[in-house]
Formats: structure tokens, C-alpha cells, sequence
């Protein structure tokens, strides 16, 4: 999904501007290596984004770079435990799931869209035929081609199969707003929406908003993560990205960087965040591993 990948196309954006203590370091890596599960570079727009961010990294590093997609959280996480890449960036139900099989993998900061911690919500239209997601099965519901990830397993508990095979289609619209205006319109029976998403609808379109009403929300949802294995990294480094990333909203770069792969700012780990990985690793569990992946 766009969003994603340019949420965790910033994240290395910025990773990767905060690391210019690299290009000094004696025991510099000759190419930096960052895994994600987001970036696909499968079109010729996202193939000219990833070949402008891979300039972008080499002109703030002095280092040559590989932005590694990797099929799955899992290959992710086994890739940064040998030693096979140096960073990597995680969806939050992803980071999670890797975390409690792995207790060496460490979180560095968070890359935060509006909400520190996600919530999802199923919507339909007021006082229509839709009371709960149990109404939706074998109709199609609408989402935006940019919506994150962790709706996906929010979906999972909620139907307690895979969407794509309790709905009879999961429908995209380019932006939220479409997916929204489409069950007010009629269009579609429900919308599976994040809460910045629904309130900034709220603020645009307020008359337009009370003809809607949730019939499912989520519990938080931890946000995209910036992670490292333990002692994988020195400790000098890691503070050099650490406030790289959290001072990113104070440039212009930054801001602009920001705005555009749709993050408000990166924050420092919380003292509440290994309780949410925990409650999000019970209540939304990963999917088992697709036939011969990781």
C-alpha cells in the first residue's frame, strides 16, 4: 500500500540523514544495509522515489546503500539477528509479533501519524442495515489505497478469516475521504478507516460525518518502528540516529519529508510501549507463514 511504503521510506529517509556519524566511523559498513517489509518498487513511480531516496542516502551518508524489501516481518527479523542488515523498519503489529520471538530486537524511536498508537474503525452509514461486521459478510467494503497495514489484522479478528475471503471485495479508493463519501453515498455498505484519518474527515466534511457511525474499533496499535539488534550497532551511532529522527520536524527538509510519506513526527519509545507490543501480540496474533515463505 502507498502509505506504507512511504511511511517506511521516510523512516529510512530520515534514518539514514541522522547517520552521518557514519561516514566517519572507522568501522563504517562499505554499503549500509536497511531491510523493510513496505517498499516494493514495483511501478515507475516508485521506482523513481526509491532511486531518488538511494541519491538522497549516498549525498547526507558518503555511503553506498541497499534499501532490501523483504518478504515478511519474519525474514526481516532472522536478517537483522545474523547480521544481515543493519536497520530495519517495522509495521507495528510486525514489530510485535518479531519482538516476542525475538527479545534482542530493540525499538530506536517510533514514526508517528497523528496518533502515538493507531486505533481502527469499521464505518457505516447511520441507521442503515449495518450494525456490526457481522452484516458485512459477502459485501464489499472500501478502504483507501493508502491505508496502513494493521487494519488488515484488525480485519482478521473481526471477521476471524482473511478479508479478502469474508468480503466479497475489499474496494480502493485513492484517498480516505473517497472511501468515506462512498457509504454516505451508498456506494458501498462500510469503510475500514485509522481515527487521524476519521477525525480529519470530521474537521472537512462535518455534515457529511454525522450521517456516519462506527460499528467496530480496535484496541491501539503500536506505529511504524525504527529497530535494531541488540549490540548489532554501536551505541555512539545509535544515539546519533536516535536524535536525527526525533529532531526531523525542526528542518524544513524534515517537515517537508514529513508531509510527504504522511507522518507527523518520530518520537522516543515510551514507557507504556512494551505493554502495548504485548497486548497487540494476544489480541491480534500474526497470520501463519504463507506456504514456503518466511
Amino acid at each position: 500500500m502507498v502509505v506504507l511504503r512511504r511511511s517506511s521510506a521516510l523512516a529510512i529517509l530520515l534514518l539514514a540523514s541522522a547517520a552521518g556519524v557514519l561516514a566517519q566511523a572507522p568501522s563504517k559498513p562499505k554499503t549500509l544495509l536497511i531491510g523493510s517489509t513496505g517498499l516494493e518498487g514495483t511501478d515507475a513511480k516508485e521506482k523513481a522515489a526509491l532511486k531518488t531516496l538511494k541519491a538522497f542516502i549516498k549525498d547526507e551518508t558518503g555511503l553506498q546503500n541497499e534499501i532490501r524489501r523483504r518478504d515478511g516481518w519474519r525474514q526481516l527479523a532472522e536478517e537483522l539477528a545474523a547480521g544481515k542488515l543493519h536497520v530495519g523498519v517495522f509495521q507495528g503489529d510486525e514489530f510485535a509479533w518479531a519482538k516476542s520471538k525475538d527479545p534482542a530486537l530493540e525499538p530506536l524511536a517510533l514514526g508517528i501519524n497523528v496518533d502515538r498508537y493507531p486505533v481502527g474503525y469499521v464505518v457505516a452509514k447511520k441507521g442503515g442495515k449495518v450494525s456490526k461486521v457481522g452484516d458485512l459478510k459477502g459485501k464489499d467494503v472500501t478502504l483507501a489505497s493508502t491505508a496502513p497495514r494493521f487494519l488488515f489484522s484488525f480485519l482478521r479478528k473481526e471477521t476471524g478469516s482473511k478479508p479478502e475471503d469474508y468480503f466479497s471485495a475489499l474496494k480502493k479508493t485513492e484517498n480516505v475521504e473517497d472511501a468515506l463519501d462512498d457509504v454516505v453515498d451508498g456506494k458501498v455498505p462500510a469503510a475500514v478507516v485509522e481515527k487521524g484519518s476519521l477525525e480529519a474527515f470530521r474537521r472537512r466534511k462535518p455534515g457529511r460525518f454525522k450521517q456516519l457511525e462506527p460499528v467496530a474499533k480496535s484496541e491501539p496499535f503500536p506505529p511504524v518502528v525504527i529497530a535494531f539488534h541488540r549490540d548489532a550497532l554501536d551505541k555512539s551511532l545509535l544515539a546519533a540516529f536516535k536524535t536525527g529522527l526525533l529532531n526531523s520536524s525542526k528542518t524544513e527538509r524534515g517537515r517537508t519529508m514529513l508531509t510527504l510519506f504522511r507522518l507527523t513526527g518520530f518520537e522516543p519509545v515510551p514507557s507504556d510501549f512494551d505493554k502495548v507490543l504485548t497486548a497487540t501480540e494476544k489480541t491480534y496474533p500474526p497470520p501463519p507463514p504463507a506456504k514456503d515463505s518466511k
